[in-house]
């Protein structure tokens, strides 16, 4: 009998063979993260500007943070991808590199010194991203404990995002308090929900249909309206906005050109979070703050 290769089982078998296994080796799977009260909380941004774009009121407060980006390592230098020629550049190992500094100046603006690992960001690598375990002894090399994790939603499904996000799962299942944050520019590819917004619902525009998309294979996801909306006031907002442009080479793109995406106030002076738990619970609605 012929090899079946899985390119050649049905798309949706294949799926859910590929789910199980990932189930499996989430079920073994065991950190050494400590979860420590008094430690400083660990925000986990995916790339360079991940935290700065979601995170800004947590960024900008006097707790106690580490900062630490996954997918900071820098590839061959020769090579280049898509996304670093839309963004101007001649050479991705250059990009790295300017990259990490725009990150450090943008870190600053909110008083805070960026730790990054030497993953190489989904768009340069041509294998699966790292283990669990991997990822897991890499950060905790850096930083042995935590009181609090912070990792994105992964709304939008880019795979570094989806793999801290299963790593913040794992955490969350192990003990440790995890925070889901939203991730600008996906999150708002069909704008904030109303109820984000704060404006009346409208017939043919429903954000969450969207957004729960991404959010299927999040068991310990409570209900979406349960969330924490921050709405950041005047100054915070302003500060935001310089920070993100300092990302000199990703801001122009990130913003959407005319569009203006980003440097509208209605989209940066809101940031959304959930904290991971057990079942999902009813919730009347959000529950925002300011800042």
């Amino acid at each position: 009998m012929p090899r079946t290769f899985p390119n050649r089982l049905p798309r949706a078998l294949y799926r859910r063979i590929q789910a199980r296994r990932v189930a499996a080796h989430d079920k073994s799977f065991r950190t050494i993260l400590r979860v420590e009260q008094g430690a400083p909380a660990l925000l986990l941004s995916p790339h360079w500007d991940d935290a700065v774009l979601d995170c800004w009121k947590l960024l900008s407060s006097a707790d106690a943070l580490n900062v630490v980006n996954v997918f900071a390592g820098t590839p061959p230098p020769g090579s280049l991808t898509l996304w670093d020629s839309i963004t101007g550049a001649t050479d991705s190992a250059e990009q790295t590199h300017a990259r990490r500094a725009e990150d450090a100046i943008a870190l600053a603006c909110a008083n805070r010194k960026p730790l990054n690992l030497s993953f190489l960001d989904n768009q340069y690598r041509r294998t699966p991203g790292p283990t669990l375990e991997a990822l897991d002894r890499a950060l905790c090399a850096a930083v042995p404990d935590a009181s609090r994790v912070y990792v994105p939603a992964g709304l939008g499904s880019h795979p570094d995002h989806l793999l801290v996000r299963r790593y913040g799962r794992m955490l969350a299942r192990a003990g440790m308090p995890v925070t889901l944050y939203a991730d600008l520019p996906y999150c708002v590819a069909h704008g904030w929900p109303h109820w984000v917004e704060g404006s009346e619902p409208e017939p043919n525009r429903n954000v969450d249909a969207f957004w729960l998309s991404f959010l299927q294979g999040v068991p310990e996801m409570p209900a979406l309206r349960s969330a924490r909306v921050e709405r950041l006031d005047e100054p915070a907002a302003s500060a935001k906005l310089a920070a993100m442009v300092c990302y000199r080479t990703q801001f122009p793109a990130l913003n959407g050109g005319s569009k203006q995406l980003l440097a509208d106030r209605a989209i940066h002076g809101l940031e959304v979070s959930w904290e991971l738990g057990g079942a999902a619970v009813e919730s009347p609605g959000p529950q925002p703050s300011s800042s």
